[in-house]
């Protein structure tokens, strides 16, 4: 008796705790894990957003770049903190892919973490090439491809780039050769330096080095043309049928065992900060729309990424390494 009266008893107090613990929270600085390197399309959604709650609730969030092994050396960090809302995994649809595409890997999707809320929503990728490659289309690159070996470059092995130009490659019936990097700022300036022929990229990484002519873009996987590159042609208008890819996303999650309270109450902050117009400003040219979902309607998000991210690397034929 004594022993369910304790139970009980426990149970009230941390019942009670809860909300006591979110009104509290936070109670020191939050640290954002990001699993990419510094200055990468995810890595300044993050920083942008970021940015933004510490204006509106002075929380103070400190961006920790734990880079490596397609987004899993941060995400390991990540699920080994404590599930207290100090600290907030940030990451793209690599964190759902790496569970097609490794053999093991140190996180269980349903179980270490839970879904706090999705920052955006990309609108599709470029198919850029290379400065000196003798293409300025599609058709002219499918006809190259078949008269040499091409080289693309990746943030990774099963980063969701890695699987747009895989799943190209298959669609128009080429092959080429896959350089993986260590993250999205290195394979962009290997392209860039010459030392990859072709890449999927996000459109506000490309401006800048289009502009300086060492890339060229040459298509858009989304439904319709890039705001950025208007006069891009789509996949389907480059010839290309039944090939749509959206883009990736930017999510953030929190160690399983958080108190929902506390979860709720990032994701506040997470929509607040989505509607300031000089973070919608830096979304929308960047070639992504603003989500800001609650926890609930991303975690089935989440569940129906794995559920297309499953059929694209099936698709792509990578095999689990």
């Amino acid at each position: 008796m004594h022993a369910i009266r304790t139970f009980m008893m426990a149970a009230l107090l941390a019942a009670l705790g809860a909300p006591a613990a979110a009104a509290d929270f936070p109670s020191r600085p939050i640290r954002l894990v990001v699993p990419f390197e510094a200055g990468g399309t995810i890595d300044t959604l993050g920083r942008v957003v970021a940015a933004q709650i510490d204006r509106q609730s002075e929380w103070g969030i400190v961006v920790d770049n734990k880079a490596g092994a397609n987004a899993l050396i941060g995400t390991a960090d990540a699920a080994k903190a404590a599930p207290d809302g100090h600290t907030i995994l940030h990451t793209s649809p690599s964190f759902v892919i790496n569970s097609f595409i490794h053999k093991k890997i140190p996180y269980d999707l349903e179980k270490t973490f839970v879904p706090i809320t999705n920052l955006a929503v990309g609108t599709g990728y470029l198919l850029v090439v290379r400065q000196g490659l003798p293409v300025r289309n599609v058709s002219e690159l499918l006809a190259l491809a078949r008269t040499k070996e091409l080289t693309y470059g990746s943030p990774g092995i099963g980063n969701a780039l890695h699987l747009a130009a895989a799943g190209f490659a298959k669609k128009a019936k080429i092959d080429m050769l896959h350089i993986p990097f260590k993250g999205s700022a290195s394979s962009l300036n290997a392209i860039a330096a010459g030392q990859v022929d072709v890449m999927m990229l996000s459109p506000p990484t490309v401006t800048p080095y289009v502009q300086s002519g060492k890339i060229r873009p040459i298509a858009f996987t989304g439904e319709g043309r890039s705001k950025e590159f208007p006069d891009v042609p789509t996949m389907k208008e480059a010839g290309i049928d039944d090939f749509v890819v959206m883009g990736t996303w930017a999510g953030w999650f929190a160690p399983a065992g958080t108190p929902p309270q506390v979860v709720d109450r990032i994701a506040a902050e997470v929509a607040k900060a989505l509607k300031a117009p000089e973070v919608v400003d830096v979304l929308v040219k960047g070639g992504f729309e603003p989500d800001g979902r609650p926890p609930a309607e991303f975690a089935e998000f989440v569940r129906q990424e794995v559920r297309r991210y499953g059929q694209i690397v099936k698709d792509a034929g990578v095999e689990p390494q």
